[in-house]
């Protein structure tokens, strides 16, 4: 598997071949969101490619003019080709290419179908966001992707937070209020799911030792 940048016209071609509806729309949709976002000229679609040269699974992220963020915005695999772990790859390729760039942070919104995917990997969320999905932000271990079960297993809230924790505390605080009775069963049911990777009450302690030392 080798994996590179394709322009805009390049992603169009590319998802093209894309024959199943869902994964076809989710594609435009990432589409559309970026030509509203950002420049292609300044970032294009990170591209998994298998050993046919067929393109296999897209991440859409962007490390900001400082390099403390790789922020993931979209992470997708056609039907045809999930399950055959080519969303992990990619995302450890991305994250590996952040480290070497410097980059200290990872941030991204997790819809609530894509849980399980992320826990896996060990991301621990620390709220929703405006619109109900699961925020997370956190350092990136030294040892990429791999590092991240290790990480939010042995080191505290309160380190993994560091100096982001307003910051994060703002993308997070009172969302839950405004949920829709369907959306609060959800969140209910997710945050069994997540259990200790589920940060909220955590992040919500942190803070207040931090506002009481002051």
């Amino acid at each position: 598997m080798t994996t590179s940048t394709l322009n805009r016209n390049e992603y169009i071609d590319s998802i093209s071949t894309i024959t199943d509806h869902e994964s076809r729309r989710f594609a435009d949709q990432a589409l559309a969101w970026w030509d509203r976002h950002f420049s292609w000229t300044a970032q294009g679609c990170n591209v998994l490619t298998d050993e046919n040269g067929v393109h296999v699974c897209y991440l859409f992220g962007k490390i900001d003019r400082y390099s403390e963020y790789l922020t993931v915005y979209n992470l997708f695999t056609p039907l045809i080709d999930q399950r055959q772990g080519h969303a992990r790859e990619l995302l450890a390729l991305v994250v590996d290419d952040a480290l070497k760039r410097y980059v200290r942070r990872i941030t991204f919104s997790s819809v609530s179908d894509s849980l399980d995917f992320y826990t896996t990997l060990g991301f621990v969320f620390w709220g929703i966001n405006s619109i109900g999905n699961y925020h997370c932000d956190l350092p990136i271990p030294k040892d990429g992707l791999d590092g991240f079960i290790q990480m939010t297993k042995t080191i505290k809230s309160k380190v993994l937070l560091g100096d982001k924790i307003e910051k994060i505390f703002a993308k997070v605080n009172n969302n839950e209020k405004k949920l829709t009775e369907k959306q609060h069963l959800r969140l209910n049911t997710d945050r069994i799911k997540l259990a200790k990777q589920w940060g909220y009450e955590l992040m919500l302690t942190c803070k207040h030792e931090i506002e009481v030392q002051r």
